[in-house]
């Protein structure tokens, strides 16, 4: 039985679902970024104009900085833009480019994975602590992304390992854009 040709396969349904998270993600780190400039704005505006200031402004500003950081993180692994030592992809016949690969991201995804349980055990110690952030909203909630981030970045590396295993061989070791 043939498939048609309109049919996704395994890898480019992994492919999409990768983008996907990662057009989610850069809206995300849009709005981030608006929020920090308003916020900002919003803080120079009550203070010179009125007179006045925020004082939840500046702990939501090195929160927003968190979230940032890990959603830029996350965006980073969807388009294999991470920190990473290619030594080995340069040095080796592009034949075991691939295996370096799998190999270089498993021990991502444990690391990660480590992160993340850590993450949520911190986590679960903040949630004891009565500290606010604006109003009744919870401080912890701020820091809830500390685990979901790293969360968020081993699909990444796993959508990114169910790619290599099913793709040709062919998995580039430079982040498009980028002279060799």
């Amino acid at each position: 039985m043939q498939m048609p040709k309109d049919a996704p396969t395994g890898n480019s349904f992994l492919q999409n679902t990768n983008a996907f998270l990662g057009k989610i993600e850069t809206g995300f780190l849009c709005l981030i970024i608006a929020m920090m400039i308003g916020l900002a704005i919003l803080k120079i505006v009550m203070r010179y104009v009125f007179s006045a200031s925020l004082l939840w402004s500046d702990i939501m500003l090195q929160h927003l900085t968190l979230w940032l950081c890990f959603f830029g993180a996350a965006l980073a692994t969807c388009e294999r833009r991470h920190i990473s030592i290619d030594v080995l992809s340069r040095i080796l016949p592009s034949k075991y480019t691939r295996w370096t690969n799998l190999v270089i991201d498993g021990i991502a995804f444990v690391v990660v994975a480590i992160l993340a349980y850590y993450g949520f055990l911190f986590l679960g110690d903040e949630q004891t602590s009565e500290a606010v952030l604006i109003g009744n909203v919870p401080l912890w909630w701020a820091k809830a992304i500390i685990p979901y981030g790293f969360v968020l970045i081993g699909i990444h590396i796993l959508l990114q390992i169910g790619i290599n295993l099913k793709g040709s061989g062919d998995t580039p070791h430079i982040a498009e854009g980028e002279a060799d």
